[in-house]
């Protein structure tokens, strides 16, 4: 995802807890202090990446056969269009990992055992 992209998701749901709360931006109350007050510790950004860390951990414990799995580790040769996005599914999933001070193969060697994947997934937020 792209930093502007997670700016925009971020900016739109301030508004809408602000809008929860009948707040306005001229009444100066800092987003730690609306979080406070909506009991929201997470923000959408890290609900997309635990989510996006979850379903790693699904496509990496199905059978190799299957087309998810093969679809996640494949790599299409060519150039992509100018006006496709430059990142990849895979790479969100890298920085996510990285995040949790792993590589993406340790992540996959992780994320074979599901008791073992839950705790980076868990950890991936600040809840």
């Amino acid at each position: 995802m792209k930093k502007e992209d997670e700016r925009k998701i971020l900016t739109f749901e301030m508004a809408c807890l602000r809008r929860m709360l009948g707040i306005t931006r001229r009444d100066k109350i800092r987003n730690e202090e609306i979080r406070e007050r909506t009991n929201m510790k997470d923000t959408a950004i890290d609900k997309i990446r635990r989510r996006r860390l979850q379903w790693f951990g699904h496509v990496t414990r199905m059978g190799e056969e299957r087309l998810p799995l093969r679809a996640l580790h494949c790599h299409i040769e060519g150039n992509r269009s100018k006006e496709r996005q430059a990142k990849r599914w895979i790479d969100n999933i890298k920085e996510d990992v990285e995040k949790q001070n792993l590589n993406l193969e340790e992540a996959t060697h992780m994320a074979r055992d599901r008791k073992t994947w839950s705790h980076p997934v868990s950890n991936s937020s600040p809840s």
